[in-house]
């Protein structure tokens, strides 16, 4: 064996022991920055870690499906490592740069009492990291595991912005759709009432609030989060999954309004209370079934979408799950 090789070896080593002791002071960091640092206080004085406020969003079901998301991410890094075995690590300066500035960021979100912020420069910092200590190459094969991890983060700036929006949409095109089958109905704000028809009186066949969880926000990023899946797995061209992806969000719509509808109708046959429940005191099953069907309803909507690709567009051989 030449000395040339001898040294070579013997920088590789030296390179991967380097790597593993960054590795190793990247997660003591985020370990430090998630489950040590309390990061914000909310509304209150005293302020709670990271993991915290994951751990208390994650139990919302709006929220619920982002426990899941690490663990799909790290799955897909799996499946990717013979991959990224076979590959020179070529780290970049620039990955140390962003993280940089990530941690920068996430010292200003700690500051200013922001932890959404501490959200995002948490996620791009683990980007970063592997940019810094594995190189640009090594991160674009694991770009989709990084963007799944985004679904870890509870998006409560958009609960009074786009679940609003989303809630008075359905409400209105019910509302729409009702008078147009001859279901008398009135709306007020995000409210459906039932008109006055002979010997019933205003809101006697149904009064339904359609509140916050009724928004289709709670659908929506869990049906985001299963198409980005879908698409990856089912189709190889970028344009192809991203439009899969965007279905998801015209299908959550859909599907809330389908669920709006047969809450409306099971008030009328059964009454609101097996319907619906009483407030917030009592959710019935019919309730929560209806839930449940109509995410399956959205789910066969994405399989049409697929099939309706691959009928115009021609079919794409689907990766292998457990493969790289």
């Amino acid at each position: 064996m030449t000395t040339t090789t001898l040294e070579a070896k013997s920088r590789t080593a030296a390179d991967s022991r380097s790597r593993i002791v960054a590795w190793s002071l990247v997660g003591v960091a985020l370990t430090y920055l998630i489950f040590g640092l309390p990061y914000s206080a909310g509304y209150g004085d005293r302020r709670f870690t990271i993991a915290w406020w994951l751990k208390t969003y994650w139990t919302d079901p709006t929220w619920s499906h982002g426990a899941l998301a690490p663990l799909v991410a790290g799955f897909l890094v799996w499946r990717k490592r013979e991959v990224l075995s076979s590959i020179e690590p070529k780290p970049s300066v620039s990955g140390l740069l962003i993280a940089l500035i990530s941690l920068a960021i996430f010292w200003i979100g700690y500051r200013g009492n922001f932890y959404f912020i501490g959200f995002a420069s948490l996620h791009v910092l683990l980007g970063a990291a592997v940019v810094w200590l594995w190189g640009w190459r090594h991160f674009m094969l694991v770009s989709f595991a990084w963007l799944m991890l985004s679904f870890t983060w509870p998006y409560l700036f958009l609960v009074d912005t786009l679940a609003f929006q989303l809630r008075y949409l359905m409400v209105s095109v019910t509302h729409w759709l009702l008078n147009h089958v001859g279901v008398a109905t009135l709306q007020e704000g995000t409210r459906l009432i039932s008109a006055a028809a002979g010997d019933h009186a205003q809101g006697a066949a149904f009064d339904l609030n359609i509140d916050g969880p009724c928004s289709g926000l709670r659908s929506l990023f869990a049906l985001m989060m299963v198409s980005a899946l879908f698409g990856y797995f089912r189709q190889r061209s970028t344009w192809r999954r991203a439009l899969l992806f965007a279905l998801s969000i015209p299908l959550a719509v859909l599907a809330n309004m389908v669920r709006i509808l047969i809450l409306v109708f099971g008030s009328m046959a059964f009454g609101q209370t097996f319907a619906v429940g009483k407030g917030e005191e009592y959710t019935s099953n019919f309730h929560l079934l209806a839930g449940i069907f109509v995410f399956i309803i959205a789910l066969g909507g994405l399989l049409l979408g697929e099939r309706f690709l691959n009928k115009t567009c021609g079919r794409e051989r689907p990766l292998p799950i457990w493969e790289n």
